[in-house]
């Protein structure tokens, strides 16, 4: 009953960390699976809540007339039933919990505003300590090309277009459209994307390059595309073979479609 106790205890002492991790990971553009009983996630929560912890001791210490009784938590979660003083623990447990409440809501604010200054001032493209654990955000969002080019130049992106060679009954097939949405597997890896204004055809039926290419906007008039019907079109990863990205600025939807496969 002791050890179950001590791990309780040591799971709220932890759970700043892990609401602020929760937090800064947690969002639109994140699109991260948060696994709160993996291990790696709980290894990382304990740095930000030892923090937590030591500001919170040391504030109720000297600012207020509480005392926080270390030798009493670390009793419990060591589970030395001998040394334990219930009577204490009974009557701090009402303040103790206001006292965790508080630093997880603490928490959760920082979490979130770390985040805010990060994604503004885009930091996670220049520390790579700070970058979300998801690839595909950075793909699926065009910032990949401040990575690689200019930095500002997603700020260009306007449409998204995805070519998707996936393994069929009838063979090989390319499916072309635009990106709409797209979801993470447990595992953080890509399940599945939504494609809109989608068109297919044979991946053997390679353009011809004495003819001119008519574009991502303009596939109606190439005879080897068939058009897709309905809103949105499911791709489920485990049926990509390969995925080819290109993306568009407002200058080149109209203008310059190359890229297509």
């Amino acid at each position: 009953m002791n050890l179950i106790l001590g791990s309780i205890i040591l799971f709220i002492l932890i759970s700043p960390g892990l609401i602020f991790r929760y937090a800064y990971l947690q969002g639109t553009y994140a699109k991260q699976t948060f696994k709160i009983s993996a291990v790696d996630e709980i290894f990382w929560a304990i740095i930000p809540a030892f923090i937590f912890q030591l500001s919170g001791i040391l504030i109720t210490n000297h600012f207020t007339s509480l005392e926080v009784r270390l030798d009493q938590v670390y009793h419990v979660i060591t589970s030395a039933h001998a040394d334990i003083d219930f009577d204490v623990i009974v009557k701090s447990l009402p303040g103790f919990l206001l006292y965790i409440l508080i630093l997880i809501v603490i928490a959760a604010s920082l979490g979130f505003t770390a985040r805010y200054f990060v994604r503004k001032f885009q930091l996670d493209l220049r520390y790579p300590f700070l970058k979300v654990n998801n690839e595909w955000y950075y793909l699926f969002s065009g910032e990949i090309l401040d990575f690689l080019d200019t930095p500002g130049e997603s700020k260009q992106v306007e449409m998204i277009q995805v070519d998707v060679i996936v393994n069929t009954g009838e063979g090989t097939m390319v499916y072309s459209g635009t990106l709409e949405n797209y979801f993470l597997s447990k595992d953080n890896g890509l399940d599945r994307i939504y494609l809109s204004n989608v068109y297919r055809r044979k991946m053997k039926d390679d353009l011809d390059p004495a003819k001119p290419n008519v574009g991502y906007l303009e596939r109606y008039l190439d005879e080897r595309y068939y058009a897709m019907p309905g809103d949105l079109f499911v791709i489920t990863y485990d049926k990509i073979i390969n995925i080819n990205i290109t993306y568009h600025g407002w200058s080149n939807i109209l203008t310059d479609d190359a890229g297509l496969l």
